[in-house]
């Protein structure tokens, strides 16, 4: 099972979810924090208004008949944007999960006494520097194993 990278075929993820619970922790911390930010605002927002209406009620009534209408189209878009958000965090998690998914196969590979196992991540994942300093790792215990003197 010693194969070189120039042997193995790229391998491509076909889910999004690789290790669901992760990933939607993350998702659950990302929409929570944008939904937290978007209360705020809109509290503020609603303060602002509600207190120019008490200091200005004649200049202000035009525009607060005009403000409650267009409060659903608001609220349609905030729907939008936490949609949108939910599907960027699935990408942002995914180039997370994917890595931490390899290491923990590798890791399982490695524990089955297959010490010429590395990890080989996508262009674009996270772990980068980790996949780096495994491999030098892997390499330090496979040269001592085998008792090969270290380069």
């Amino acid at each position: 099972m010693n194969t070189s990278p120039a042997q193995q075929n790229p391998f491509q993820r076909r889910t999004i979810f690789i290790k669901k619970n992760l990933q939607l922790r993350y998702m659950v911390l990302i929409v929570t924090c944008v939904l937290c930010g978007l209360a705020i605002m809109t509290l503020e927002l609603m303060a602002t208004l509600n207190d120019l209406f008490d200091a200005y009620p004649v200049l202000m009534q035009p525009i607060y008949d005009e403000f409650i209408p267009i409060i659903s189209d608001f609220f349609y878009k905030i729907a939008i944007y936490v949609l949108l958000v939910i599907v960027i965090s699935a990408i942002v998690s995914h180039k997370m999960a994917g890595p931490v998914y390899r290491f923990e196969q590798t890791c399982k590979a490695i524990a089955k006494g297959d010490f010429s196992q590395r990890v080989h991540l996508r262009k674009g994942d996270r772990l980068q520097e980790l996949q780096a300093e495994f491999n030098k790792m892997m390499d330090v215990v496979e040269n001592r194993i085998n008792n090969k003197p270290l380069p």
